[in-house]
């Protein structure tokens, strides 16, 4: 398995200088969540290793003037720019594993019950992010039993059932899961309702750290950095970089593909 990324990800890095910039930005992703995967440093927009010094990195032709005051100058927002990189990296396989849940609870009337039971963290029953317990059934041979234990019992791949309660899938703005028991608008205290009250009072209280100033900074840097690139398509970089790194961030749900490979800090 680690030999056939390990091929995919030098194919990927071999052919990045001479792909059009908007595969490159596809690429670029793909990289990252190969050598996240790998454990090995992420790369940034020149497949730069993340943190390596600038001397190691981009080393100068003989009789070229020193460039550290420029270096200098751009450390704050390249630092900006390569925590912006690294959190967008975490965050692709929480995003891909949203929407997979997404898709395999979709669809009118009755739930598969199978992805209740085991597409949640480490191949467990997917839990309420408010409540933290899994979904109960609803109707049948298994009213009232909990997804994983009544799937332990009848793993039958077309079985579908009601919810006990009701059940919200969404997507978050950062492109994250979440799962809440109940039904929106109904009663005050279904898990999903609370939920979006206090999510609500999180966003009116956070406070933005970015100005002007930093603004005008990352701008800056980016120019200098990706000079080649369309004013249009830095212009939407920088709102993206802007976006993930001093917006309101509702973090990660509960329920994850992996531990081991999201929990980067545990």
């Amino acid at each position: 398995m680690s030999e056939d990324l390990l091929r995919k990800l030098q194919m990927l890095e071999e052919e990045y200088a001479a792909q059009p910039l908007i595969v490159q930005q596809a690429d670029l992703r793909e990289i990252n969540r190969i050598r996240n995967q790998l454990g090995i440093p992420l790369v940034d927009a020149r497949l730069n290793e993340i943190g390596a010094a600038v001397k190691d990195r981009q080393p100068k032709p003989r009789g070229a003037k020193p460039e550290q005051e420029a270096v200098e100058d751009f450390t704050e927002a390249r630092g900006i720019y390569q925590s912006y990189q690294v959190k967008i990296a975490e965050l692709e396989a929480h995003r891909a594993y949203a929407d997979q849940v997404v898709e395999a609870t979709s669809g009118p009337g009755q739930t598969p019950v199978r992805p209740l039971a085991t597409m949640g963290t480490d191949g467990g029953p997917l839990l309420c992010d408010h409540c933290r317990k899994p979904m109960v059934l609803e109707g049948g041979q298994f009213h009232g039993v909990v997804a994983d234990i009544a799937w332990k019992k009848n793993p039958s791949d077309n079985w579908a059932s009601w919810i006990r309660g009701g059940m919200v899938v969404e997507i978050e703005t950062n492109g994250t899961l979440r799962i809440y028991h109940g039904y929106p608008g109904r009663s005050s205290s279904h898990c999903c309702n609370v939920a979006s009250r206090e999510g609500k009072k999180a966003r009116a209280k956070f406070k933005s750290r970015m100005d002007p100033e930093k603004r005008n900074m990352i701008r800056a840097f980016l120019e200098h950095e990706f000079s080649d690139m369309p004013k249009e398509r830095r212009l939407e970089l920088l709102n993206k970089i802007l976006d993930a790194m001093y917006s309101y961030d509702p973090g990660i749900g509960i329920n994850r593909p992996r531990r081991k490979n999201c929990e980067p800090n545990e």
